[in-house]
């Protein structure tokens, strides 16, 4: 049987591991990688140089037929060279750049795409972001034919995995990069075995109408002012995930003395009264069937050093969110809208400044008990 005359297209790290399994395909004689796409290298003005993405690195390496447009949109070269080279099938993950209809329709077998969710939720450019931020106890990746809609073709394949309830997003990442390859080679396997098309025989989406669009969520990409902070008006739980869910994209932040602090790690830290409350309010029955992390999910690390110190300040007057009720050698914590849950900090980067440990960012902007430090 002739291996699938296969085109790939992708341009980060995820790109980069199915890239390589691909490959390994091609040595067993299941496709015949012809050509790769990725994005345009990247100036970078501090380096003073062109950044190539992983994808270009190991089709150099390789020596494969480089192809980096800037778009497809009436981009005649790229759709007849695409034409005259007829894959069997095209491969796309995390590409970047938008297929047009005639491209779709070349490959004899369809274009099969890789996405970081469980389809058909958390369709869009930033599923891995929304997953952490949604609290989900569940990620997964899927394997689709593409049409033209976003995230909208027939189901190939899916993989679901479970999550940490401190996962931050390089560490998602490496998990549905790794989980995604594996699922998107059996994929391959499977076309190449039984030569079907899965836009024709896969799975629809339960996405039947316009209207049916809007019952799922629909990521978007992730803008300056969500990164910001402000534990007077935000969930606990909520400040954790974007710590965790933003820390590869400039990390969440939060403004201390006018300055812009960047938190590179944290801890969720709930006391026992917090859990009680859960449970009294029914949040916690069943909680096998629950989809997300609750607050009981991180109860039982609450020191009794923190439990003297905040009965130190509370004694005084109410605690306003935001507030340092600890700031010492034992770590810095901060109070939030919650009653019984607040962060600690741990890693900070301020503006101007390398990274600190929460001691040094206590000592260097001498952050006392009592302190209202963050809005």
């Amino acid at each position: 049987m002739l291996p699938l005359k296969t085109v790939f297209m992708g341009t980060p790290k995820i790109a980069s591991l199915s890239l390589f399994d691909i490959l390994k395909l091609q040595k067993n004689g299941i496709v015949d990688l012809q050509a790769v796409y990725t994005k345009p290298p990247v100036w970078d003005s501090k380096k003073k140089e062109y950044i190539e993405s992983p994808v270009e690195k190991i089709a150099r390496e390789n020596r494969i037929n480089l192809r980096t447009p800037k778009t497809f949109k009436n981009n005649r070269e790229e759709t007849d060279f695409l034409k005259i080279l007829a894959p069997d099938v095209i491969i796309v993950v995390a590409f970047g750049l938008i297929l047009t209809p005639d491209i779709l329709n070349i490959p004899v077998y369809g274009v099969l795409n890789l996405h970081p969710s469980l389809l058909p939720d958390l369709r869009g450019p930033s599923p891995i972001h929304y997953t952490i931020l949604k609290r989900m106890k569940f990620g997964g990746v899927t394997i689709m034919a593409m049409n033209e809609g976003v995230d909208t073709g027939p189901l190939a394949a899916q993989q679901r995995i479970a999550l940490d309830k401190n996962e931050n997003f390089s560490g998602l990442y490496e998990k549905l990069s790794l989980t995604g390859s594996l699922l998107l080679s059996e994929v391959i396997e499977t076309v190449y075995k039984h030569r079907i098309n899965f836009f024709e025989c896969g799975y629809g989406q339960d996405l039947a109408t316009k209207e049916d669009y809007t019952s799922h969520d629909l990521t978007a990409l992730i803008k300056q002012e969500e990164l910001r902070i402000n534990f007077s008006k935000e969930e606990p739980a909520f400040i954790y995930a974007k710590i965790r869910a933003f820390s590869e994209a400039g990390g969440a932040f939060f403004i201390l003395k006018n300055k812009n602090v960047k938190i590179l790690e944290a801890e969720l830290i709930v006391d026992d009264t917090c859990e009680k409350t859960e449970i009294e309010n029914g949040k916690t029955k069943n909680r096998v069937q629950h989809e997300t992390f609750e607050y009981s999910d991180y109860c039982g690390g609450f020191s009794d050093i923190y439990k003297k110190e905040i009965e130190k300040v509370s004694s005084k007057s109410d605690i306003i969110a935001g507030t340092a009720v600890v700031a010492n050698k034992t770590g810095l914590l901060i109070s939030t809208v919650k009653k019984g849950v607040y962060i600690r900090l741990i890693k900070l980067k301020p503006e101007g400044r390398n990274i600190m440990s929460y001691n040094d960012i206590v000592n260097g902007f001498r952050i006392k008990q009592g302190d209202l430090i963050c809005l």
